[in-house]
């Protein structure tokens, strides 16, 4: 069970890689240019927050902790995003597009799976931890990778 928990874990720290778009600001609107600089450096933060998380979990119970904190560093890099100030004009509405495409992939995928998967870990059962796993690696975030690149987030896009 180890062995299989673990690799979903992988899989969902790579598949919501992307999550990791976030920030602040204030003042005057941000060019394109500053909402995406701004966009990248939390992206990368939450990348190496959830790059680090579980490495050391061996025991279902210790993959169930890991998998709430990518839940809550998820959720906690979209927050981020949402809070961030967007340029104006068709800058902003890229920007917009982009943050509500991945809140999509955040909150109507990713972390109902990322539930999934740590309640059939806390339960023991593992076929439903497999089925989590392959929601988790089936969540198609292309076309969000194209929207933060147009938002001026490349750092967002991989």
């Amino acid at each position: 069970m180890n062995r299989l928990a673990v690799a979903p874990l992988t899989t969902l720290v790579l598949a919501l890689g992307l999550v990791a778009c976030g920030g602040g600001g204030g003042g005057d609107a941000p060019s394109k240019a500053e909402f995406g600089a701004d966009a990248d450096k939390v992206c990368a933060e939450a990348e190496k927050n959830l790059g680090e998380i579980g490495q050391n979990a061996t025991s279902r119970a210790e993959i169930a902790k890991a998998v709430d904190k990518v839940i809550a560093e998820t959720q906690k890099s979209l927050d981020d995003l949402k809070a961030l100030d967007r340029p104006d004009g068709a800058a902003g509405e890229a920007a917009d597009k982009f943050v509500n495409s991945l809140q999509t992939d955040i909150e109507d995928k990713g972390i109902p799976a990322l539930e999934k998967l740590r309640d059939a870990l806390k339960s023991g059962d593992q076929q439903a931890a497999q089925k989590a796993a392959q929601e988790l690696q089936s969540i198609d975030s292309g076309d969000t990778n194209k929207l933060a690149t147009a938002a001026g987030a490349k750092g967002c896009a991989n």
